[in-house]
């Protein structure tokens, strides 16, 4: 069942996105659905697993980007 969304965004995000859209001939609609189905459901039964456990906090980042900038590349690999 669709429900109705209304988002407010910077005019330049949205004409950015009209062109990516129709690139790839997929609707605005759409883009955003398979972006909130990325999100975790539920961060309470989310369970990391022994190897990630294990694994968790080894590796350093020199990176000096900020939250949005990464999101950002991510959702650029993911979606291009």
């Amino acid at each position: 069942m669709s429900t109705k969304l209304t988002l407010t965004l910077d005019k330049e995000v949205i004409e950015g996105a009209k062109k990516y859209a129709k690139k790839k001939n997929i609707s605005l609609s759409g883009i955003v659905e398979l972006y909130f189905k990325t999100l975790p459901s539920d961060t309470k039964d989310f369970k990391i697993g022994p190897i990630t456990k294990e694994l968790s906090g080894i590796a350093s980042f020199s990176t000096k980007k900020s939250d949005k900038e990464l999101l950002k590349e991510a959702l650029n690999k993911r979606f291009l």
